[in-house]
């Protein structure tokens, strides 16, 4: 990416405190999302956690953050999952993703790890018998279908919460960026004109 800057006089000045506060802006929304991850005790493997990285970019609208995670299932985290029956869970209903017809495609691999990483083995009903791993993960499983995952909103609710701030902290960054281009420009026009 190419660092922004501002052109005064055909002339192009850096505009580094923008680029430091982007940077800054990111940093904050990722531990804002970590948090978020920590307190709803999503944190299982840190696969996800540890996924986040910073970027700072530019494109045909001008110059953005963004910290997508770079692992597959992070939208169904923040998103959440509607389940096969009624939607039980506050505001799921805007999840755009839906558990299909068959119900042991992916999730059963995915929550048999998760019963292992989670040590949940020599679980006992209630009569006291002891349940299988292979049974622990079909009722768990068939739970998480039936009634969706909770959405967690770690990425979209940080950057709201975050929104009112960065952009005042960015109207400032840009303004000082301005003022240091326009001193510049000036001391350049007077080095010019005093030979």
């Amino acid at each position: 990416m190419s660092k922004p800057t501002i052109e005064i006089g055909g002339v192009e000045y850096p505009m580094t405190n923008l680029n430091k506060m982007l940077e800054k802006i990111g940093k904050m929304w990722r531990k804002n999302a970590r948090i978020s991850l920590r307190m709803q005790d999503k944190v299982n493997t840190g696969a996800l956690y540890d996924s986040i990285p910073v970027i700072v970019g530019e494109d045909s609208d001008g110059y953005y953050v963004n910290i997508t995670p770079q692992v597959h299932y992070w939208e169904f985290v923040d998103k959440g999952v509607q389940g096969a029956s009624k939607n039980i869970f506050a505001r799921q209903s805007e999840s755009p993703f839906k558990y299909g017809a068959n119900k042991t495609r992916g999730l059963r691999g995915g929550i048999d790890k998760w019963v292992i990483q989670k040590n949940l083995q020599g679980t006992r009903d209630a009569q006291g018998r002891f349940t299988p791993r292979k049974s622990l993960v079909y009722l768990i499983s068939n739970a998480i279908w039936h009634r969706g995952l909770k959405p967690t909103f770690f990425i979209s609710d940080t950057l709201k919460r975050l929104k009112p701030k960065a952009m005042k902290w960015l109207g400032l960054a840009i303004g000082e960026d301005i003022a240091d281009a326009i001193r510049k420009s000036l001391s350049l026009n007077k080095n010019i004109e005093a030979k």
